[in-house]
């Protein structure tokens, strides 16, 4: 068969124009196919890397948040118990001082009423074998008696303490409560009390001092409670015990206010691991199950190792498997009564705010690639209906549409390939304005991108926020640090002493302080102190407390150190309305002569060393610690300092140093630090009087750091070391020992 001319031409042209459609048919949708899949793929990867961004930012502020929430409401409830232990120790000091006493005051004590019932009233109960007879026993109820309205006091102003007993060697308990409704059988009669079966009242007996009880049950109501008991020893026999309880239901009330929301459960353990208090009904630490079994002996592993680690008395958070649950569990000291408290949270409740932020950026991705996938699919279309028409075109109209049209396509993914790292933000090109399904990916895309680098901005802004709070404690740090005399030797030009003083904060900053400065030419004034709490409250305290008793000290118009912490103390007391104090003590050297006069205020015993005797812990008389209560009078104490002796002062931070079995630094150590530096320092200078007190006090803190080990330190510590050589110049006659009217003390 034979075929036209036109035929052939036409197969010639037609055949060339049709493979050039197809082939740019194929590559239009090749590559509209690879972009596709591409940013489908680079948004998933984009997703993944800002969620887990998101996801490890926000577990780890949650953490430092949940740690320092923990802390701060269970200082609220240490302070419950030290104002519960601080009140009964003060009681139980009266009622040595009451039986002590040769003429004290005199009252009766009656017996429950049960007209008093939900009244406040003060009763008598005796034991079963007490003998009501015996003169002894009526003499010490009468005396006790006289205490009636401090019994009735602490428990009505402490709002968490049902109740105040004395219990008296011999079968008597004077109660203070308002439930003498209790104190009766069904016949009437008044119930017998015998303390001695009390578990307050026996732990007191045995550990000799202040006793707080696990969970048990009062001997009338049958209410669930913990108690605490005070030993009172009058010439050094036991007398009778101060005790007093918090009802389960008050403790909870406390408790609970730890918890964040429906999402969270508190618990509370004692030194053995017992459970005292749980919100928890049910499981590993419902309290009901393990009332009688410490958790240190439960099936699960990890429970165990956590409970460990929270009654070494570290502050901490850790992630462990509780009742088949992933549960992040805070725990925390509760320094007083030497339990710890708990705070848990299941895992999948402190991702919720993770997994919200994801629920919200998914349906932004999966509608983006839904677009995607549209915008795919119509361009796929367009290309397969251009490509129709353009078999009607030349080879090179057909090849120039092709190139125009893919080009754009290409360059998108060419910048959506380069995208990586901290270039992720995708910009419209010239090319890429097309006016058709491509502009819209490339628009699509970039306001996606957008969208993305904001999230990326806010994460940067919180890390940036973070840091400048951090630049700011370190400067408060160093105004701190430049407020105490921090240039040694401190008086070069006096021989007759020198004197060497450290302050290391437990935080940035810290609430110890020390000071020191001549009052005249014949007198040095010694400050050293520890300011109640910690952080920058503390801090800016101690400012005050420090000015004020450099202040007081100076200004002329007080008699002695007794005075000068009295005058502080109604000024600290003015508007302290968040009930802080400071404890102190401040001491007046009189250089001439080596007399020491000094005044405390709550604060740690000093030390000195004399020759022969080495270093010997001095109890000088306490006071209250500054800030508590206007009106305190203080007592002085006068020492006499030889050449060659030696002060040692300190902070708690010493003696209560603790290393990783939380075991104390304790006095006996420091005593004995001392010694082992003094001697150090002696062979070192060859026989020689005078010693290096920088040195010296290096020493000691070597000891310290030796015995803590690991252990992060917990507390503020201070040293000040003076001593004392010889003086160099002699008074003149008549004026040995006294001090000018110009520099605020004259002691007697």
């Amino acid at each position: 068969m034979r075929h036209s001319l036109r035929l052939k031409a036409f197969r010639m042209n037609i055949i060339p124009v049709a493979a050039a459609v197809i082939v740019f048919m194929v590559l239009g949708i090749y590559q509209v196919r690879r972009f596709a899949n591409l940013m489908e793929q680079t948004s998933l990867e984009q997703n993944e890397v800002i969620m887990d961004t998101m996801s490890d930012t926000m577990k780890s502020m949650t953490t430092e948040n949940y740690q320092k929430y923990l802390v701060s409401r269970t200082e609220v409830l240490n302070s419950e118990f030290w104002t519960m232990r601080h009140d009964l120790e003060v009681l139980a000091s009266q009622v040595q001082s009451v039986l002590e006493s040769s003429s004290p005051g005199r009252k009766g004590v009656s017996a429950p009423s049960k007209e008093d019932a939900g009244t406040l009233t003060l009763q008598l109960l005796y034991s079963e074998k007490a003998d009501r007879s015996d003169p002894v026993l009526q003499d010490k109820i009468q005396r006790v008696g006289a205490l009636d309205a401090m019994m009735l006091e602490i428990v009505e102003d402490t709002g968490s303490l049902a109740d105040c007993v004395v219990s008296l060697e011999g079968g008597a308990s004077i109660v203070a409560d308002r439930v003498p409704e209790l104190k009766f059988d069904s016949d009437g009669e008044i119930l017998p009390f015998n303390a001695l079966r009390r578990p307050w009242y026996v732990g007191a007996l045995v550990h000799e001092d202040t006793y707080f009880t696990p969970m048990n049950v009062d001997a009338f109501s049958g209410d669930s409670q913990v108690m605490v008991g005070v030993p009172v020893y009058v010439d050094g026999t036991l007398q009778a015990v101060c005790g007093g309880s918090i009802r389960m239901e008050s403790m909870g009330n406390i408790l609970s206010g730890a918890r964040l929301g429906e999402y969270s459960d508190t618990c509370m353990i004692n030194e053995n691991g017992n459970i005292v208090y749980s919100s928890r009904l049910a499981g590993e630490l419902a309290l009901d199950s393990n009332r009688l079994k410490s958790l240190k002996e439960s099936s699960n592993a990890q429970l165990v190792s956590l409970v460990n680690e929270a009654l070494s008395g570290d502050v901490g958070f850790d992630l462990v498997t509780l009742d088949h649950e992933k549960t992040y569990i805070a725990y925390a000291p509760v320094e007083t009564v030497g339990w710890t408290q708990l705070l848990l949270i299941s895992q999948e409740d402190l991702n919720r705010a993770a997994v919200y932020l994801l629920e919200q950026t998914n349906p932004i991705m999966e509608e983006s690639l839904v677009e995607v996938r549209s915008t795919e699919t119509q361009t796929i279309l367009s290309t397969l209906a251009l490509g129709g028409g353009l078999l009607f075109l030349a080879v090179l109209v057909s090849m120039l549409f092709a190139n125009g049209l893919v080009r754009p396509i290409r360059r998108m993914t060419e910048r959506v390939s380069q995208m990586q790292g901290e270039d992720m933000t995708f910009e419209m090109e010239k090319a890429m304005y097309t006016g058709d399904e491509i502009e819209i990916l490339a628009k699509t895309f970039e306001s996606m991108s957008i969208k993305m680098k904001g999230y990326v901005r806010e994460i940067v802004q919180i890390t940036a926020e973070k840091q400048r709070l951090d630049t700011e404690l370190s400067v408060a740090t160093d105004i701190q640090y430049n407020m105490l005399p921090n240039r040694f030797p401190a008086f070069p030009d006096r021989g007759e002493f020198d004197l060497y003083a450290v302050m290391d904060p437990a935080r940035e900053v810290g609430g110890d302080f020390y000071d020191f400065f001549l009052i005249d030419e014949d007198h040095l004034a010694i400050v050293i102190a520890d300011v109640s709490g910690k952080g920058v409250p503390a801090a800016l305290f101690m400012v005050i407390s420090k000015t004020m008793i450099k202040n007081v000290t100076l200004s002329g118009h007080y008699s002695g150190p007794a005075q000068i912490l009295s005058k502080v103390n109604d000024l600290l007391c003015e508007g302290n309305e968040d009930d802080m104090f400071v404890t102190a003590w401040l001491g007046v050297l009189t250089i001439s002569t080596g007399s020491l006069v000094s005044a405390c205020a709550g604060h740690e015993y000093p030390v000195f060393y004399r020759e022969g005797q080495g270093f010997v812990m001095e109890r000088d008389p306490h006071g209250m610690p500054m800030g508590g209560m206007e009106g305190i009078q203080y007592k002085e104490v006068e020492w006499k300092m030889n050449s060659g002796d030696m002060l040692f002062l300190y902070t708690d931070g010493v003696p209560e140093a603790n290393n990783n079995q939380g075991e104390l630094f304790g006095n006996e150590r420091m005593l004995s630090s001392l010694e082992t530096s003094k001697d150090q320092m002696s062979g070192e200078g060859g026989g020689s009087q005078e010693i290096n007190l920088n040195q010296f006090l290096r020493l000691v803190r070597v000891q310290i750091d030796d015995f803590v080990g690991e252990t992060p330190q917990f507390d503020d510590l201070t040293m000040l070391c003076l001593e004392y050589r010889s003086r160099i110049t002699q008074p003149e006659e008549g004026e040995q020992g006294q001090i000018p009217k110009a520099a605020a003390c004259s002691y007697e």
